[in-house]
């Protein structure tokens, strides 16, 4: 049963492992995270927080971009979009959180929602929204799976202690 389950796995990700993908960063709230190459670029924002993509049947849709988090801190952030998706509709049926970052997903008339959001430096946040039909869930599961491991912060945050620490001292 164990073999069977573990062959399955390796055939369902295959598909998300042999297609090429691209590395994004975005230098402006420091994240990366890699994209897959059959979505394309369908818009991007005039301020440079983040894409827009799509594959070529519109199947699907991929929003990457970073925030300045205002109010709060990150688990504040990430409770508010989990609100926001609930009120536009989606049946949350899937969240964990922690303090740097948080996962959830739903439905929402026969479609499937994944979020999955990190906590960045500065009181900056990343994130990607991908939805898609139910009926293509095999498809992008594992597509799903890759954006939620390669999404990262590419800057080592600095406490405010260590700052001041490093302040000569004068006097």
């Amino acid at each position: 049963m164990l073999a069977r389950l573990t062959a399955l796995l390796l055939i369902s990700f295959a598909p998300a492992q042999a297609a090429d993908w691209w590395s994004y960063e975005n230098a402006r709230f420091g994240y990366a995270i890699e994209l897959p190459s059959e979505f394309r670029l369908s818009a991007r924002p005039d301020n440079g927080d983040g894409l827009t993509l799509t594959p070529a049947d519109q199947s699907a849709r991929l929003l990457v971009f970073g925030t300045n988090i205002l109010d709060g801190d990150f688990s504040t952030e990430a409770n508010t979009r989990m609100a926001l998706a609930k009120d536009d509709g989606w049946q949350i049926s899937y969240s964990k959180s922690t303090s740097h970052g948080i996962s959830f997903s739903g439905t929402r008339q026969g479609r499937i929602v994944y979020v999955r959001g990190v906590a960045l430096c500065n009181g900056a946040a990343a994130f990607f929204q991908m939805d898609y039909p139910k009926a293509t869930m095999q498809r992008y599961d594992a597509v799903v799976m890759r954006l939620v491991r390669s999404l990262h912060s590419t800057q080592k945050c600095t406490s405010t202690t260590q700052i001041v620490k490093s302040f000569p001292v004068t006097g």
